[in-house]
């Protein structure tokens, strides 16, 4: 349907995908939240990221299925998330954000980090897959990532 790719400097080992309207996007992690790599709600959730901070090549897609996972992506999460009627997302860390206009609807949302390419900085790719039913899965684990057990699928906003 439609792909771009943004740049996006990530800060707090977190890249966050959220409505625009919300007045407290990023969410408030637990060790659990850590441990399988992502926290989310409704409207928010942020994604572990391998890189502590660094500049990340972010490609975002927007398709009527999901497809295969990236061939070079090392760490690989879904959640269910829904863009709100007026399509105002944004994509990005504590420091920076990048404002999207997305198409409205529930979506399943795959983060995918991708293995490091000489100097290139991180790559993420991020596909937002239109789905009736989505689900949370941890599709693939580094080892940073612990996919045992009940996942988390609740989070509260970060305060302040």
């Amino acid at each position: 349907m439609m792909a771009t790719t943004v740049g996006v400097e990530v800060s707090y080992g977190q890249l966050a995908v959220f409505a625009s309207s919300l007045k407290k996007p990023f969410n408030d992690w637990t060790d659990r939240h850590v441990s399988q790599g992502f926290a989310w709600r409704p409207g928010s959730v942020s994604f572990r990221s391998i890189a502590e901070s660094a500049q990340h090549s972010i490609e975002i897609d927007v398709a009527n299925h999901v497809g295969a996972t990236h061939p070079e992506a090392m760490r690989v999460i879904e959640v269910p998330f829904e863009i709100p009627a007026d399509g105002a997302v944004e994509v990005g860390s504590i420091a920076e954000t990048v404002p999207l206009s997305l198409p409205a609807g529930l979506f399943l949302l795959r983060c995918e980090f991708l293995q490091s390419s000489g100097g290139a900085g991180e790559r993420v790719r991020l596909t937002f897959a239109r789905q009736d039913a989505p689900h949370f899965a941890i599709v693939r684990a580094d080892p940073q990532i612990c996919a045992s057990g009940e996942l988390l699928t609740t989070a509260q906003p970060a305060p302040g």
